[in-house]
Formats: C-alpha cells, sequence, structure tokens
C-alpha cells in the first residue's frame, strides 16, 4: 500500500527541515556525480596502464620460458652425454680402440641419436685432439670437430678431461646457426677391470643445431611467436630477445614476434567505458531528480518510522543470526509460489544471486520428477506431519544438486497468504551413499562387477534356469600380466587391466556377465549352452585379447587362459560352478596357456590328490621322511674327488621311495619349496663339513625360489648356523630362472656372490641361454646337460655341442662339469677336450653319506700311496 504521511502540527519547521534536506541533497548529489566521473576517468587510466603492464609482464613470461627451454635442453644434453660417456662400453670401443662396427653399425652411439634426440654432431676427440670417430646427421662422417666449431673446440676438449666424471657445456655458432656443445671424458663408469690406456682419455661430444625448424617447433611448444636467430645487429638489440654467452665470440640472440595482450584489453574496455560514462550521465540526472523530490518526504518518515525501525531492526538481527547459522537456506513465497524471500545462506549454497530469484515462481527453481512443488504444498496443508520432500535444483555453476525440502503454509487472517520453509542440501550425503552402494558391487579399479555381483548374477539365474536360458562360466586369467607390473610398474598394469576389462565388457551380451575378482582374475557368465558356439566365442575372445595393448610409449602383448564350466551338466550351485570353471583354469595354465579347457571329473580328483600330496610333504618334513643322497664330482684330470651333489630322496618306509620328480613340483605350486629348501641347505652344509680340504657341496635351487627377496638372508643364516666357509657351496640354478623375472634374479645372484657362494648353470645346453645371458650374470660355472652325453663321443653334432660348450664356457672363465658320464669313451674324450671337473654312472652312483664318507676314505688312500 502507498504510504501517506501525516501533516505535521509547526508548518514553519516543516519549511526549515525541508531547505535542510533539499540542499544537503544538493551538495550529495553535486559530490557523488563529480565522484562518479573521477572514477569513471581512473578506470580508463588504470585500463591504460594494465595494458601497458600486460605486454610487459607477456614478453618477460616469453623471454623466461625461452631461457628455461634453452637451459633445459643444455641439462637433457649433459644428461645424455653421460648416459654414454661413462659406460664401460664405450671405454672399450671406443677409447681402447675405435670400433666403428659397434659405435655405428649397432647404434650404440650411431644414428639414433640423431633421429630421436636430434643431434646433428656427434664426435669423439682422442688424447692426442685427433677426431677419431664423427657422425654428422645421422650419417658416418670423417668430419673433424675443429671444423665445426673451430678454435673454441681445443679449449672445450681441455675443459672436459680436467672433469672427473662430469661434463662441460657451452653454446657455439655452428654453419650461422645456434647450438648447444656438451663435452664429457669417457670413463669405465661402474665396470671395474676394464683395460687402461696411456695417456688422456677420449672426449664424447654432441652438438645439438638450433635450426629454423628447431626453432619453430619449439616456439610452437611454448607459445612463443615466431622464434629466430637475430639476422643482424640492428635486430639482435631489439625486445624481445633472449642473449646467451658464447666463450670467445660474440653472443647468440634469439629473437621473437612479441604477443601485445594490452591492447585488446582497450579495444574491449575504452568503450564499454565510454557507454558507462554515458549511463552514468543519465543515470544521474534522473536520480537526482527523484532524490531531490524524495528529500522532502525523507524528515517526514523519520519521526514515525523510528521507534519501529528499532524494533524491527532487533527482529530482523535475531532472524539473520539463526539464518546465517543454520545449514540449511530459507525460503518464503506467496500464495501463487513465486519466490519473495531468500536468506543469505542460499547465495553460499547455490551461487546464485538472490536479487535474480525474487518474483519468479519456486517451481523453476526446485523440481520433483512427479509433481509440481506448489501442488505438494497445498496438500501437505491436509497432513497431520511435515514429511520432507526430496528435490532437485542447479547450481550456478551448473551442477545439479539434491536437496531436502520442509515447509510449512502462511496464514494471516485464516486466508492463505504464502508457504515458507527450508531446504538443505544432501547432494554429498547421497553421492557418498551412492558411491558406497556403487563400491559393494563393483571393482574399485575397472568398474565391472566383483564378486558380490557375481555371486547375486549366477545365483539369480541359477534359481531361473530352464532349457530355453543356458549358462556357461568361463574364469580367465592374463598369462603375462605379472612381468608388466615389475617391469613398467603398477601404472602400466592398471592401464592393461582397465583396457584388458573394457575389451570383456564389449564381448559379453546384454543379458550375460564380465566380472573382476582381482589382480588378472575375471569371471565371464554367458547365456549360452550351445558347446560349439561357446568354443567359437571363446576362440575370438583369445583373438580379443592377444590385440596388443598401448600404454604410454609402450605396447603389451598378452595371452589368456581359461576354463569353461556350465550348469547344470557340471553344477547347479554357483560356488561350485566357480570352482569348478577355477579347476579347469589351473589345467589350462599347466597345460601350456592361451587357450580354454572344458571341466571334467577327474579334474577334481587330481585336486584332491595334490591336496593329499601337499599335506603328506608337510609330514614328512615334520616326521624327517627325507634323506640326502651325493653323487660324487670329479676333476677329470686328476681323478680327485672334488665333491658332490646332494639330492633329496623321499623315503614313505622301508623299501619304498618317492622320486623328487614327483613331489618338487607339488612342493612349489603349493609354497613348501623354501622349507624343502632350507632343510636340503642346512643338511648338505652340515655334513661338508666332514670331508675335509676344499671340498664342496653343490645344491639346486628352485626357479620359485627367485620370486622371493629372502634367498639371500636364508642362505646367510644357514653358513652362519652351519660354520661352512661361503666358497664350499654351490648352488646350481636352471637357465629359465632369469626369463621370468631377470631384474630380480640378477639382483638375488649378486647377493649371493657378495656372500662368496659359487653359482652354477644347471642343464646348460636344454633351454634358451646365450652369450649375454652368461655375460650378464654371475656365474662361476656351468653343467653340460645329459642329453648331449647320451651320443657322445660317437655323434660328431654331441661332440661339437660338447667342444662347443667347453669352449664358451673357458672364454668367459667358468668351471664346466659334465653330467651323465657313463662310458669311459666318454670319460676320455672329455680329458682330451679339457673339460674340468664330471659326474655320472661311470663315475660313481648317488649314494647315502655314509656310503659317501667310505668313499672319501678310499679316494685319499689312493691318492696318499700314489704319492
Amino acid at each position: 500500500m502507498t504510504f501517506v504521511p501525516q501533516e505535521p502540527p509547526l508548518r514553519p519547521f516543516l519549511n526549515g527541515t525541508e531547505d535542510r534536506t533539499v540542499r544537503f541533497t544538493r551538495r550529495s548529489l553535486r559530490t557523488l556525480t563529480l565522484l562518479l566521473f573521477s572514477v569513471l576517468i581512473l578506470s580508463v587510466l588504470m585500463v591504460l596502464t594494465i595494458a601497458s603492464r600486460q605486454n610487459q609482464l607477456s614478453i618477460e613470461h616469453d623471454q623466461i620460458l625461452m631461457m628455461q627451454a634453452w637451459e633445459g635442453r643444455k641439462e637433457a644434453m649433459i644428461t645424455d652425454v653421460r648416459d654414454y660417456a661413462f659406460w664401460g662400453e664405450a671405454w672399450r670401443n671406443l677409447h681402447i680402440t675405435v670400433n666403428k662396427t659397434w659405435a655405428y653399425d649397432e647404434e650404440n652411439i650411431g644414428p639414433g641419436l640423431y633421429e630421436e634426440y636430434h643431434y646433428e654432431g656427434v664426435f669423439v676427440v682422442d688424447g692426442s685432439g685427433h677426431t677419431t670417430y664423427s657422425v654428422i646427421n645421422g650419417k658416418l662422417s670423417d668430419t673433424k670437430l675443429e671444423a665445426w666449431l673451430g678454435e673454441s673446440s681445443l679449449s672445450l676438449i681441455a675443459k672436459a678431461r680436467t672433469l672427473n666424471n662430469g661434463t662441460v657445456a657451452r653454446n657455439a655458432l655452428v654453419d650461422h646457426q645456434p647450438a648447444i656443445v656438451v663435452a664429457a671424458p669417457i670413463s669405465t663408469g661402474k665396470v671395474s677391470g676394464l683395460a687402461k690406456k696411456a695417456g688422456p682419455p677420449s672426449v664424447l661430444v654432441f652438438v645439438n643445431l638450433f635450426t629454423p625448424a628447431k626453432l619453430e617447433a619449439l616456439g610452437a611448444a611454448l607459445g612463443v611467436s615466431g622464434p629466430r636467430f637475430a639476422q643482424n645487429e640492428v635486430d639482435a638489440k631489439m625486445i624481445p630477445r633472449l642473449v646467451e654467452d658464447v666463450p670467445g665470440g660474440e653472443p647468440l640472440v634469439l629473437r621473437w614476434t612479441a604477443k601485445l595482450p594490452g591492447m585488446e584489453l582497450i579495444w574491449f574496455l575504452l568503450p564499454l567505458l565510454l557507454v558507462m560514462g554515458i549511463i552514468i550521465a543519465w543515470i544521474t540526472r534522473r536520480v537526482s531528480r527523484h532524490a531531490l523530490h524524495n528529500a522532502i518526504l525523507s524528515d517526514r518518515r523519520f519521526a514515525m518510522l523510528a521507534v519501529s525501525q528499532q524494533e524491527l531492526a532487533n527482529s530482523e538481527a535475531r532472524f539473520r543470526d539463526l539464518a546465517e547459522a543454520a545449514s540449511d537456506w530459507i525460503w518464503e513465497t506467496d500464495e501463487e509460489g513465486r519466490l519473495i524471500y531468500l536468506s543469505s545462506r542460499f547465495f553460499v549454497v547455490t551461487g546464485h544471486e538472490i536479487p535474480f530469484w525474487l518474483g519468479r515462481h519456486i517451481d523453476h527453481l526446485l523440481t520433483h520428477p512427479s509433481y509440481s512443488l506448489v501442488t505438494w504444498l497445498m496438500r501437505q496443508e491436509s497432513e497431520p506431519q511435515q514429511i520432507p520432500l526430496r528435490c532437485q535444483f542447479m547450481s550456478a555453476q551448473g551442477d545439479r544438486r539434491i536437496g531436502q525440502l520442509v515447509a510449512k503454509t502462511v496464514w494471516y487472517n485464516s486466508k492463505r497468504i504464502g508457504f515458507r520453509g527450508t531446504v538443505l542440501d544432501i547432494t554429498q550425503s547421497m553421492e557418498a551413499e551412492a558411491r558406497i552402494q556403487f563400491l559393494s558391487r563393483h571393482d574399485v579399479l575397472t568398474g565391472l562387477p566383483n564378486r558380490i555381483q557375481l555371486q547375486e548374477f549366477l545365483t539369480r539365474h541359477l534359481e531361473q534356469y530352464n532349457q530355453d536360458m543356458p549358462l556357461t562360466v568361463i574364469s580367465l586369467d592374463l598369462d603375462q600380466f605379472k612381468p608388466i607390473n615389475e617391469t613398467w610398474g603398477h601404472a602400466a598394469g592398471d592401464l592393461v587391466l582397465n583396457q584388458m576389462a573394457q575389451r570383456l565388457k564389449n564381448w559379453v551380451g546384454p543379458h550375460e556377465l564380465a566380472a573382476r575378482l582381482g589382480g588378472d582374475e575375471f569371471v565371464l557368465i554367458l547365456r549360452e549352452g550351445d558347446r560349439e558356439k561357446v568354443n567359437e566365442r571363446c576362440a575370438q575372445l583369445l583373438h580379443d585379447v592377444q590385440q596388443p595393448i598401448t600404454t604410454g610409449q609402450h605396447v603389451h602383448y598378452l595371452t589368456a587362459s581359461m576354463g569353461v564350466a556350465c550348469a547344470p551338466q557340471d553344477a547347479s550351485h554357483s560356488e561350485t560352478l566357480l570352482r569348478m570353471s577355477d579347476m579347469a583354469l589351473n589345467e589350462a595354465r599347466v597345460s601350456g596357456r592361451n587357450q580354454w579347457i572344458w571341466y571334467a571329473n577327474e579334474m577334481a580328483s587330481q585336486r584332491e590328490s595334490k591336496r593329499e600330496m601337499a599335506r603328506r610333504i608337510e609330514r614328512a618334513l615334520k616326521n624327517e621322511e627325507f634323506r640326502l643322497y651325493y653323487h660324487p664330482r670329479y676333476q677329470l684330470l686328476s681323478g680327485q674327488l672334488a665333491g658332490a651333489e646332494a639330492l633329496i630322496r623321499w623315503q614313505t618306509s622301508l623299501n619304498q621311495w618317492i622320486t623328487p620328480d614327483r613331489f618338487i613340483p607339488q612342493a612349489e605350486e603349493n609354497g613348501l619349496v623354501a622349507a624343502i629348501s632350507d632343510w636340503v641347505l642346512k643338511r648338505a652344509c652340515e655334513d661338508v663339513l666332514a670331508w675335509g680340504g676344499d671340498r664342496y657341496v653343490s645344491v639346486n635351487i628352485s626357479p620359485v625360489e627367485f620370486r622371493s627377496t629372502d634367498l639371500v638372508q636364508r642362505i646367510a643364516n644357514v653358513l652362519e648356523v652351519s660354520g661352512l666357509l661361503a666358497s664350499r657351496l654351490e648352488l646350481e640354478i636352471t637357465e629359465n630362472v632369469t626369463f621370468e623375472h631377470p631384474k630380480q634374479a640378477l639382483e638375488v645372484m649378486q647377493g649371493l656372490r657378495a656372500l662368496g657362494v659359487r653359482l652354477t648353470v644347471d642343464d646348460f645346453g636344454t633351454g634358451y641361454a646365450a652369450l649375454g645371458y652368461l655375460k650378464t650374470f654371475p656365474f662361476n660355472g656351468l653343467k653340460i646337460d645329459r642329453s648331449w652325453m647320451k651320443d657322445f663321443p660317437e655323434s660328431q653334432q654331441a661332440q661339437s655341442v660338447v667342444a662347443g660348450i667347453i669352449a664358451l664356457a673357458r672364454a668367459f672363465a667358468l668351471t664346466i662339469t659334465a653330467e651323465g658320464i657313463e662310458t669311459e669313451a666318454q670319460l676320455n674324450q672329455l680329458k682330451k677336450l679339457s673339460c674340468e671337473e664330471g659326474q655320472g654312472y661311470f663315475l660313481g652312483r648317488p649314494m647315502p653319506l655314509a656310503a659317501f664318507s667310505m668313499l672319501l676314505e678310499r679316494t685319499t688312500l689312493n691318492h696318499q700311496d700314489q704319492a
């Protein structure tokens, strides 16, 4: 309604009050107008200042980027030259001798440095200052270093030779192009025992030219426009620029085109400020007229509202404190649902400006999928209790939020005049609840269903099973996944699992399921019962799994093993069905991997047999049923007994034995091989103490033990407890130990060698060992496999192979032992080939400790008599 002020009782006093109010209003309006236009002028000056500052900051920013890129490239080159210069192979092939075949043809220091690292020049300068090796633009060349760098090359080489495993980096001008040159003396690196050469060390030099194409690529990467080498002295003095010192020469100057972001700001803001000035002038005129009009009425209202204003202020203060302290925001509408009030908490929660929503319908702000909020509010009038309503609203940032609304009707004189209530943002709690619900049924990494959802799916479909709805379970395991984690890290392994999970998800149908149980184990549920169709789908699945997977710059190739079981032929219970598919999966892994195998009834009995064997092995360890036999090993040329190989035997009764090939694989599979190995090591080390001299005992180590990190400590403990010298213990290791986890195997072998234990390659010639294998891993000796002795020396092929292995061992300074010597002819021929040691039935069979001790006594007496 319109307020009509009361006529005051004293007219003169009223006129005086009006005059004072008008004068004060006019002075205020003049001050306000002057202030507004001053602010406008100041804004124009600030825009010009900010624009100039932005231009200057842009130039400085580009200059910093260019300087950091130049220094970053220099640091990268220093790292590269250190990697190649501080290398034992470079010492042998570029300093001791210049082997261009090794350096260039085998691409150790050849075209790859140009193609991958973009080094236009690679030089090696010997101790006398001659360039002995050079590669220009990836091509082998006879160009001398001084032909590229001039006289500055002499100081560069001299400086590099003064450094101890250090590098020197300089700027240079090569062929009218800026360049970075780094040099480092070639050293043996961490390799000891290499040949020496008199005189100063050779120096390895890398040259990186910043060609126009490289500068353009650098500018594109840094967001710098048109970087180039300064063309003349005038251009070199222009801004922006980057100046790099060149020892003994003119500095390098890089120029580029400056970005001027400030000009865009000027052209954008100045027109807006001009329009703003016009609007301010117009508004000021309108406001002045209106203010003068209202000034007359202001004092009249003041007296009447003073008391009520104070009371209202107190009430509003209490309400405001309550509204701001609450986590809910408060709203109020008129009888038609238009918003007439929103608490300040509304802006904090939603980000919306409050004035924007006042006067708008509440249904535009809060929505419900089933009905209008006003309809719901009216229906609440008849409800005995206030029931919260879960609704939705959009934040100012465009996010969908969930709110819990509580409301009541506002009455005045028995008439509804509106609605009032609160809204609590429960989005986070709802999202957390949904996330918990999702994670309880899905794998965190891949998003596939987890074991819980798999069980529910299987149980539900098995209960509803009929002939028209067949069910097949496939357990799938990736064959080469563990090496990916160990070689490239768990981040790469997670990427592989995610990509593989997506393939499996795309492979199953709309009413089928792909789940992840953990690690690289997956289960697929197919609505398919025809065996031929399942085989076709399994073949397609193997093909999909074998497609390459890229993680960063690495490409991985995997295969899969699968076990298949179907309901109800194999089982009608979910747990049993999964267990049967897992049995078939184990059979697929044992049978060579990269295949699928259907479950068969005999698999269950085989598994039970394996479990029984594991239990028997545990009892055998507890009841001391294992025995050690010793197979003598002789020095062939002298005939002396050098030592023996310890062979484990399992005696189950008086005349019953179980051979190692039956129980060792089971022990490896069930995690018992370490306990057996500890027993063998302890007993063998105790027995060898009584043999006298330097005779040693040889013990076979399972490849499974190299997967653990405590093998070195276990052997160290055995040596300490037994008191045996480490040099009298030999460990026989098969070649395949190094194939699955080469890095871990090398660390374990180095730890064993540090103890002083001898390491021998067992069954050499049956695996895939090569020169690099013998060179990389710290072996002391190798044993020729008995398979080559069968036709030796009658077979020319066998004789050539044995002679080659002996020559190979001699080249690597390894002790050579021949296994399986069965005849005198074999013994005589091995002596002619200078084979050092041998063992076999012709020399002596494996025997218990007592018999071996008697053999030692006879051997010792015979040698004393001969002496």
